[in-house]
């Protein structure tokens, strides 16, 4: 990840951690998936970083809305964070409201410092599909993608889903394509897409090796060139009832056929800083 007005982006394989962010093993696990990068739930720290770095992988932690503003007028407190090496972007969101409701104003905000006081990391703020489809005013009112380097869209097809229940078998692609199809005619042309994908079972509902590639497929069909993937999640630290790709075999060999699969020398692209 190159400093500087923008950051510059190489195609990106990425396994969300709930936990594990500096455990060896996990990190060990997510690299022979063929990702390149992780994103943590938890926020930044040395020891992730540095454990990360071992493994091979770009680190990209959380920040809430009201660390960004922290950052501002704690000095110790962006010491602090720039005395970490190797993190290459960050994901963030305001965790006072429902995941998905960030405030227009408080994304434009967190967008503007991190992009001023890190102009080369990647900075990200991740879009809930669902409430597209449940909440008539989710996109007029909240969905801004000017805020956020690549689009992350995310919605989990095969469970107990919030928009309802599916069975791999189901034909659930045309729910997510009509997810996707809202959204993009809302994103700017050239734009970045980085697709989170389910990569968990619910108990219950079983799912194989080609659940990976039917949901990238969607949104291939919408954003054909997008070279960027993102596996929800690795595994443990929530409830039993799921899953993730640390505990189901035939699952991770669909998600590293489809890293692998992915261009392995893609040609750079700059992502300016928006507005």
């Amino acid at each position: 990840m190159a400093h500087g007005a923008a950051a510059v982006l190489f195609a990106i394989r990425a396994v969300v951690l709930t936990v594990g962010e500096t455990d060896p093993s996990v990190l060990g696990g997510v690299r022979a998936l063929g990702a390149d990068t992780i994103v943590t739930d938890a926020r930044p720290s040395l020891a992730a970083s540095a454990a990360a770095s071992a493994a091979g992988l770009a680190y990209v932690p959380f920040l809430s809305v009201s660390d960004v503003d922290r950052l501002l007028y704690d000095a110790a407190a962006l010491d602090a964070l720039r005395s970490i090496p190797g993190i290459a972007g960050f994901h963030y969101r305001a965790e006072d409201v429902i995941e998905g409701y960030t405030r227009p104003e408080d994304q434009q905000r967190a967008y503007a410092i991190l992009k001023a006081l890190f102009p080369g990391a990647l900075v990200l703020y991740a879009t809930r599909l669902d409430l597209v489809a449940s909440d008539p005013a989710y996109l007029d009112g909240y969905f801004r993608p000017q805020f956020t380097d690549l689009v992350a869209p995310y919605f989990y097809p095969v469970g107990t889903t919030p928009l309802g229940v599916y069975r791999e078998s189901d034909p659930w692609e045309e729910r997510l394509a009509s997810l996707l199809e809202a959204l993009a005619a809302r994103v700017a042309p050239g734009q970045g897409v980085l697709p989170v994908l389910q990569a968990f079972e619910q108990e219950g509902f079983p799912v194989g090796p080609e659940l990976a590639s039917r949901q990238m497929a969607v949104y291939r069909t919408i954003w054909p060139e997008t070279p960027d993937v993102a596996a929800f999640w690795w595994g443990a630290g929530v409830p039993y009832v799921l899953t993730g790709l640390e505990g189901r075999p035939l699952l991770r060999s669909g998600f590293t056929r489809l890293f692998l699969g992915l261009p392995p020398k893609p040609v750079p692209r700059a992502v300016p800083a928006r507005p």
